[in-house]
């Protein structure tokens, strides 16, 4: 399953869990965790009806109460997933492609949020 490709995957890179450790959640981060910490969600599914490729959109939510902090482990997301091609576990990736980036504040929370959209093409 790419959800947990995904997560396995990106864990593997020392860079990043050096900034977030373990703190990659698929979802919704947990109440009351530890920050800086990063959420990924599917936002969209489509796919090809006549052959066995699928085209999802995941959405990385990064979470720091520095804003350089967020903005630096967004770089490295970006960095590792951007353009990747071939085996990720079991999910064989087309392309991953960049879509877009969008920053807020959360006053309640006191945290800087900035999530990051990729689009994984891969044979079903």
């Amino acid at each position: 399953m790419l959800e947990t490709d995904l997560r396995t995957y990106l864990l593997t890179f020392d860079s990043l869990k050096s900034k977030i450790s373990n703190r990659l959640y698929p979802g919704w981060i947990p109440e009351n965790a530890v920050m800086p910490s990063v959420a990924y969600l599917g936002i969209s599914r489509p796919s090809h009806h006549d052959i066995d490729v699928a085209y999802p959109r995941y959405q990385f939510s990064v979470f720091s109460p520095k804003y350089i902090e967020a903005k630096e482990i967004v770089a490295e997301i970006r960095g590792i997933l951007q353009r990747f091609k071939g085996q990720m576990g079991n999910s064989n990736i087309i392309q991953v492609v960049y879509e877009n980036e969008y920053e807020n504040y959360e006053k309640d929370t006191k945290l800087y949020h900035i999530a990051i959209d990729f689009k994984f093409i891969f044979w079903e």
